[in-house]
């Protein structure tokens, strides 16, 4: 309910500065929306399913829990098909896997182990519109490539036990090991398929299938600045 709350309220606030009609050579869009499932998410989805255990001797437990990815986007019209503009998104999660189990001495051990994962990408985008002069609604085709910035962090804790020092030295290892794969390959790709269905002149809704962080992603947009809407008859390429 939080994020729906969120994008209305941007809604609200972009459309009281829209005052012409969208789509078409020269116009400016703003969208924010939000993606679900996310490839962190179907990942979670599946470590749940399969590594929840609970027996006489050890019982072990699986959760997920994330933000986003949360999008944003400008686009500007080049032409009556093409637009071009910056796109970027955010998204942050936890995995927290909980095992419990008695020890060589007998003892009472709760081990829980949190990987953090953060993103924020940012990248340029052109999309391909199909419609010649659509009026009830706008069908694309949309590709951006650009920089990831994205950070994890594995941590566990001990209840009842103490994480031995060569035990910790593997976890800073392949934290690090990990950060440095993803600073040496910081390439983000986005490549979807949407539409755009208008609610009055100013602003509408907007859906895209694909991957952009998420499989599907719903939100809004609404037009801030360009003289022509869908009824004009200057319909070009570039």
């Amino acid at each position: 309910m939080k994020i729906i709350s969120i994008l209305f309220f941007a809604f609200f606030l972009i459309t009281n500065f829209s005052d012409a009609q969208i789509i078409q050579k020269g116009t400016s869009t703003m969208q924010i929306g939000y993606g679900y499932p996310s490839a962190m998410q179907l990942m979670g989805s599946v470590f749940k399913f399969s590594l929840n255990v609970d027996d006489e001797e050890a019982s072990s437990s699986f959760k997920y829990k994330g933000f986003g990815p949360l999008h944003f986007r400008y686009d500007y019209m080049v032409g009556g098909r093409v637009g071009i503009g910056l796109s970027a998104n955010y998204e942050k999660g936890n995995f927290k896997f909980t095992n419990s189990y008695i020890d060589y001495d007998d003892n009472a051990v709760t081990s829980v182990t949190n990987f953090n994962y953060s993103s924020v990408n940012a990248l340029a985008r052109m999309n391909i519109h199909f419609i010649k002069n659509a009026e009830k609604i706008d069908i694309y085709y949309g590709f951006g490539v650009g920089y990831s910035h994205t950070r994890v962090k594995l941590e566990e804790t001990l209840d009842g036990g103490t994480i031995d020092p060569i035990d910790q030295a593997d976890i800073d290892d392949f934290n690090d090991y990990l950060n440095s794969v993803f600073k040496a390959f910081p390439v983000a790709i986005e490549e979807v398929f949407g539409m755009k269905i208008p609610i009055g002149t100013n602003a509408g809704m907007y859906m895209e299938v694909g991957y952009s962080k998420a499989l599907i992603q719903l939100g809004f947009f609404a037009k801030i600045g360009g003289p022509k809407g869908y009824n004009s008859d200057r319909w070009q390429w570039f």
